[in-house]
């Protein structure tokens, strides 16, 4: 058993920024645990991540339209996440959300790109939409993972091989994942989330 610390925003609102959980090896990992790995960042080195298992040996995923499928039936529905949320600038000043998870696209300023909880949005009932990536505008770490015209929100299909994982954070707008870092190999994983402060 590992005791670590939550130090990015990739995972919220599973785990957040700053809060301790426990991992451990004696427990297998199954579909939608969330796992800790290890991967090497530019220019960072060697980093443990903590993201949600959501593809197993042998599985077909898919990202269509920001929706998660596997095995062509769609997987989001029973997980707490995160998703970039279009808000009108002067809306934005009554809603709760992190400023570093905050961006603008000049020249159009009065408009905010929130990451918000979905539940968040759907318990307040807010006037704002999910910010979607249109299919076939190509992020270019995807590209070089996968040499396809994929992006975060029109992933696959793709088969995941046997011996490798396929890792998903639930601030799905805010994560580097094996959407950008390519597939997890076994050797790369470390543990699963055993426990976790609230």
């Amino acid at each position: 058993m590992r005791l670590l610390r939550v130090n990015n925003s990739s995972s919220e609102p599973s785990l957040k920024r700053g809060k301790f959980f426990f991992i451990t090896r004696l427990k297998k990992p199954g579909r939608f645990d969330l796992i800790s790995w290890r991967v090497i960042l530019p220019p960072s080195g060697m980093t443990i991540l903590t993201q949600r298992l959501c593809g197993m040996p042998g599985d077909t995923l898919e990202l269509i339209a920001g929706v998660l499928h596997v095995n062509g039936q769609e997987a989001d529905s029973e997980l707490a996440l995160k998703h970039v949320y279009k808000v009108a600038a002067k809306d934005a000043v009554r809603l709760r959300y992190d400023r570093e998870q905050c961006y603008v696209i000049p020249p159009y300023t009065e408009t905010l790109y929130l990451s918000l909880e979905d539940d968040y949005v759907r318990r307040e009932g807010l006037a704002c939409e999910r910010y979607i990536l249109p299919r076939g505008l190509r992020d270019e770490d995807i590209f070089l993972a996968y040499k396809q015209n994929w992006n975060r929100d029109h992933f696959g299909p793709l088969k995941i091989p046997p011996g490798k994982f396929f890792v998903l954070g639930d601030n799905r707008g805010n994560s580097k994942d094996s959407r950008h870092l390519g597939l997890v190999g076994q050797s790369g994983y470390i543990g699963t989330v055993w426990w976790r402060w609230k």
